[in-house]
């Protein structure tokens, strides 16, 4: 047993776009910004309204996971018609690892603890402020164990941050909300020889699959898997209004 899953949580997702799968299949993992830059990915493989937010609130370090099964994001992304995915990941591979926790969202909270700033309050609710964070986190197993139990929480805030890249074990599932990505996915893991698998579940929100953004992510896809040193091309939805 461990931390999150003597809260009786069951697995730990993060959400993305699906055309990233193949690059995420290829690595089996879930990986930092360091080792994506490592790896050669440019910066323009980051959401481009967030990208940078994390580094310099002191969150740069992390794989970025979450407990909310229906994040805003994830329900603004298939609302606008972008195909997107959710990757489950049992907890005992996340409790198994060190991992804090944050109970804002690092990218988009606007109350940091900068300059003259206060930022928001330590407490058993919010966590503390370790160095070089301007956001407070749960780091130790009774500052984690605290935020989990609080009342208020209730888990559907609280980003899980995995302190080095994170290992996707082999009972990974893949989440997708439509007819159409359940057969991408399907054939991205078919083609890399993942072991995971595939579910499909009903969208947390309209999700009218635009047929435009799609050609573009199959045709990314395509590229991604046929020449495994290909880092991408700049495709991300943040750009389209």
């Amino acid at each position: 047993m461990g931390t999150l899953s003597d809260q009786g949580i069951e697995d730990v997702r993060h959400y993305a776009p699906l055309h990233y799968l193949p690059f995420i299949a290829r690595s089996n993992s879930l990986m930092r910004k360091p080792s994506l830059a490592a790896a050669g990915f440019p910066k323009t493989h980051y959401r481009s309204m967030s990208n940078g937010q994390d580094v310099v609130r002191g969150f740069g370090d992390y794989a970025h996971l979450t407990l909310d099964l229906e994040p805003r994001i994830l329900k603004a992304k298939l609302a606008a018609g972008f195909p997107h995915i959710a990757i489950s990941i049992p907890v005992a591979a996340v409790d198994a690892v060190d991992h804090s926790l944050c109970r804002f969202n690092v990218a988009m909270t606007r109350k940091l603890r900068r300059g003259n700033m206060p930022g928001h309050d330590e407490s058993t609710r919010n966590g503390k402020y370790y160095e070089g964070h301007e956001i407070p986190i749960a780091r130790t197993i009774n500052e984690k164990t605290t935020m989990l139990s609080h009342p208020l929480n209730a888990r559907t805030m609280i980003e899980v941050l995995i302190h080095d890249d994170l290992l996707l074990p082999t009972n990974t599932k893949i989440i997708s909300y439509s007819d159409e990505d359940f057969k991408v996915t399907k054939n991205i893991l078919t083609q890399l020889g993942s072991p995971w698998s595939v579910d499909l579940t009903h969208p947390p929100s309209n999700y009218p699959r635009s047929d435009l953004h799609s050609k573009s992510v199959a045709d990314f896809i395509a590229q991604a898997l046929a020449d495994p040193s290909w880092r991408g091309n700049g495709l991300e939805f943040d750009k389209f209004k």
